[in-house]
């Protein structure tokens, strides 16, 4: 009976080393791995006030990973990080952007250094962003919700060797999103 249990602890431990080394070697990690918060300094503001909204992005998971940084190193870049505003009727006030194109990286190895940040676990990163309640004309007094997303990468957007050179980087990189939200006021 002794013999059977030691071999069922030794099989147990087997496929739990064999799980989590197999875990490490994957390319992208999914984006419950990281805990993305947004916040103001206030809950209320002047309409036509700009709104500093701060972010924190943590790696929640056992192992280190590659996080989004704010921007692309495409292009046309986009956004990693974006906030937009929800009126109490449901109604999105989503700003644009506008990116660069010069300097672009060559390879996907120079791209990732500009684009990501490895995160041990229980590392943070922090960022801000701006919005301005005066685009669409203005936003009205009113409450307003802030809502933002952390987007990461999509495996389908790499070639079969822009893959395999991020897996020669060691550590996974964030795919999917990861939303969060913050109520705030606007007042005259």
């Amino acid at each position: 009976m002794k013999s059977r249990i030691r071999i069922l602890c030794i099989v147990i431990g087997v496929l739990l080393l064999t799980t989590s080394l197999v875990a490490q070697k994957e390319t992208f990690a999914p984006a419950n791995d990281v805990s993305f918060r947004i916040s103001t300094d206030r809950n209320s503001y002047t309409a036509g006030e700009e709104i500093i909204v701060k972010y924190r992005v943590t790696n929640t998971s056992n192992i280190p990973l590659y996080a989004p940084r704010e921007w692309e190193a495409t292009c046309p870049a986009g956004p990693h990080v974006w906030a937009w505003f929800e009126d109490g009727s449901g109604q999105h006030f989503v700003p644009g952007y506008a990116g660069s194109c010069s300097s672009n990286p060559r390879t996907i190895s120079e791209r990732m250094r500009k684009e990501a940040v490895l995160l041990k676990p229980g590392e943070h990163l922090d960022g801000t962003l701006r919005l301005d309640t005066k685009l669409f004309g203005g936003l009205k007094p009113g409450a307003y919700r802030i809502e933002a997303a952390l987007s990461g990468w999509t495996e389908e957007k790499f070639s079969d060797a822009e893959r395999s050179e991020l897996a020669r980087m060691g550590s996974p990189f964030l795919r999917g999103e990861v939303p969060d939200s913050v109520r705030i006021k606007l007042t005259q």
